[in-house]
């Protein structure tokens, strides 16, 4: 097993990526701790790995909220001593004309989707820097490396957190902490598949500009996510990793 016995945080593991990455990480014998504010979904996915035979608990945490993430940290560490793998999962989207945008909308999508990675990555690192060892994943998205039309806040705050994995990684390096983004495209989560139905005609044109002809499973991000959390990529830090069909080719 490539993570057995690793203690891993996985925010906004509730569905989705998140959760497809906290059952890959459980099949690779990690313990997983799921944070996310979706207590329903999210002991029902701590619960679904447990009856497979892994291991895995809940924890209700607010990503924009650092005295709950404080909280958390706390708790994992009394239960385990230690955090070896974060993965910063947690977001939401806004797909609007720039123009229509309202600023309370705005400020809980960066609170969300670029302070949330920090945050918790800031909770974390005390405990991996003294282990001398820690694997961060930040969820950015390949709207962080090209322009999305109707997606340009949500861009920016990927773009966001792709410049902070790249910048952390290199302070981290000489504490043997990787850091690095993976950048999903278009991906058949609910949020997805709830866009679909709102907006038929918009998603539709995404899908035709993919050489794959389709959205990613979220299983294909978690297998990714899986190795940059292993001792496979040990040497491999700072980077943001697009994984779209070849949408984006850069």
């Amino acid at each position: 097993m490539k993570l057995k016995d690793r203690i891993a945080i996985v925010t906004g593991a509730a569905m989705g990526i998140g959760k497809a990455i906290a059952e890959a990480m459980a099949d690779e014998g990690a313990k997983i701790v799921i944070a996310d504010v979706n207590d329903e979904e999210g002991k029902k996915t701590a619960d679904n790995i447990n009856k497979s035979g892994g291991h895995a608990n809940f924890i209700k945490v607010d990503v924009t909220d650092f005295n709950q993430i404080k909280a958390a940290t706390s708790e994992v560490l009394d239960q385990y001593n230690k955090i070896d793998i974060l993965v910063n999962n947690a977001g939401i989207g806004i797909m609007e004309p720039f123009m229509d945008g309202k600023e309370e909308e705005w400020d809980r999508l960066i609170a969300i989707d670029f302070k949330g990675p920090m945050l918790f990555s800031k909770a974390v690192l005390s405990s991996m820097i003294k282990e001398q060892y820690g694997k961060i994943i930040n969820i950015a998205s390949v709207t962080g490396v090209m322009a999305v039309e109707l997606q340009v806040l949500y861009s920016a705050t990927k773009g966001g957190v792709i410049a902070f994995t790249r910048s952390l990684a290199a302070e981290m390096a000489a504490h043997h902490i990787n850091v690095n983004a993976i950048c999903p495209g278009l991906t058949a989560t609910p949020l997805v598949d709830r866009g679909m139905k709102e907006a038929p005609e918009y998603f539709d044109q995404l899908i035709k500009e993919i050489p794959m002809g389709r959205p990613a499973q979220p299983e294909e991000i978690a297998k990714l996510a899986v190795f940059l959390a292993s001792d496979e990529s040990k040497y491999i830090t700072g980077q943001r990793i697009i994984i779209d069909g070849g949408t984006s080719r850069v």
